[in-house]
């Protein structure tokens, strides 16, 4: 980045378009994070089994959010290099075939995650007082999974175009709402009838429905060129154009498909080392989340602007950039971690009160992610930002593929049930396949493989 840090102008300007990119994102992560809290916590008065109905019908939805982020991520990295290559067109074209894609696929999951869910919840959890409220939630909140489709879609969209405030904004409008009407309707408060679990699902619908309303509100309010007219989402139904949307983003499907089912094994696995090892594991991941929220905006920053460079064919404007984000990634990750490594005694405070085995426990885990948290960080940046800018995503699908249930969750599982460690070590096993990850990936860019215009080919 030579040229920009020699051009003071120039230089400001780049540091507004990455922090306008990254801030927002990250803030949007945090929102998600906290969301994901305060619908457990809220739904905590009516119980344990609640709170399990709540947790189990939330995973079933973050491994479909999971999925439908793949599509959208499709859409957003050939959105992003479109618009380098000035074709504004073909970015309208690209988010119809996404929308129309993504919309096919997710009603029938919408219709048997949902409106089926009596009869299938059972299968997977044996409390039948557990399985009937998780069925209750997923069937009052079926469509949400479509409204969130197309918000996923959307979001992802204009964040390859660098606009990042609206979608933050609209997720605002949607915590707020999700949080007053859980208040309301779960409990009875304010005068609203009691309707407990089921309070806790119209609120996520009615938080939905009002989050994609103002996207939608904005978009053809403003006449944004993503405000598009009955013709322009007809030519997402063009087969030729699916089909080679399809053979782009079905490997970026698969790749967000195997690691959400992985991320939720090593959970799984977790829960037979047993009940401290759990429940550290689960006061852990707010924060981890909460260190991560950045790191994902500055790698959406980062395939932004290197996707851009890549449709504009400047190819020594991209390694300049991927270097940049490099030199970033190494400075943020060791300032953090050290501010987190001090911190760790105020965030037991957090949690207490803790028995002092827990807290303990708790204290070394957060030591060891603080040691080891800059090799997922590195790989996040250069995977989910340089290699996908430039559509490397079967090398990622393979590289995460292989390393993920050949190596690190068969490592992991063997040390819970076979090796009897402490879990501070099987805690630093969780950060193996990110170490055997870390070389081929950092040669992967090194070849420059992955420095593609693919708009040449779409």
């Amino acid at each position: 980045m030579s040229s920009v840090a020699n051009n003071p102008v120039s230089s400001r300007t780049f540091l507004v378009t990455l922090l306008m990119l990254a801030l927002p994102v990250a803030g949007q992560m945090l929102l998600q994070s906290f969301l994901g809290m305060a619908d457990v916590m809220m739904v905590a008065p009516l119980g344990e089994q609640a709170i399990a109905a709540v947790g189990l019908a939330a995973k079933i939805h973050f491994l479909l959010l999971v999925l439908m982020s793949g599509f959208a991520t499709g859409g957003s990295v050939l959105i992003a290099q479109y618009s380098g290559a000035k074709d504004f067109a073909s970015c309208q074209r690209m988010l119809a075939v996404t929308l129309v894609v993504g919309v096919s696929i997710i009603i029938p999951i919408m219709f048997v995650c949902g409106f089926a869910a009596p009869i299938w919840v059972h299968w997977i959890n044996p409390d039948r007082e557990v399985a009937n409220l998780a069925a209750q939630f997923l069937v009052i909140t079926a469509p949400v999974l479509l409204l969130t489709q197309i918000i996923v879609i959307i979001e992802a969209s204009l964040r390859a175009l660098g606009q990042t405030t609206m979608p933050l904004i609209a997720g605002v409008i949607a915590a707020v709402t999700n949080v007053t009407l859980n208040y309301a309707l779960i409990t009875g408060n304010w005068g609203f009838p009691a309707l407990g679990i089921a309070g806790a699902a119209w609120g996520t619908l009615i938080a939905r429905c009002l989050q994609l309303l103002f996207m939608l509100a904005y978009m053809y309010g403003t006449k944004h060129g993503f405000a598009l007219k009955l013709k322009q989402l007809a030519r997402g139904m063009d087969p030729v154009q699916i089909k080679r949307y399809l053979a782009f983003a079905l490997p970026l499907v698969a790749n967000y498909g195997i690691w959400a089912v992985g991320n939720a094994t090593y959970h799984v696995v977790t829960g037979y080392a047993g009940t401290d090892a759990l429940a550290v594991m689960g006061m852990a991941v707010p924060v981890e989340s909460t260190f991560f929220a950045l790191f994902v905006g500055l790698a959406n920053a980062s395939a932004v602007l290197v996707g851009r460079s890549l449709g504009a064919d400047d190819i020594n404007e991209a390694w300049r950039l991927q270097r940049f984000f490099n030199r970033l990634t190494l400075i943020l990750v060791v300032l953090l971690s050290g501010v987190l490594w001090f911190a760790r005694p105020w965030v037991l405070e957090i949690f207490k009160p803790l028995p002092e085995a827990t807290a303990h426990l708790l204290l070394q885990t957060l030591g060891v992610f603080c040691g080891l948290v800059w090799l997922k960080v590195f790989n996040m940046i250069r995977i989910i930002g340089i290699l996908r800018a430039g559509g490397d995503n079967k090398f990622c699908l393979i590289t995460d593929s292989i390393v993920m249930w050949g190596v690190g969750l068969p490592v992991y599982a063997a040390a819970v049930f076979l090796g009897g460690w402490p879990f501070t070590i099987l805690y630093a096993l969780m950060f193996l396949e990110d170490g055997l990850k870390f070389l081929p990936v950092y040669f992967r860019i090194k070849k420059r493989k992955w420095m593609q215009n693919l708009t040449h080919a779409h």
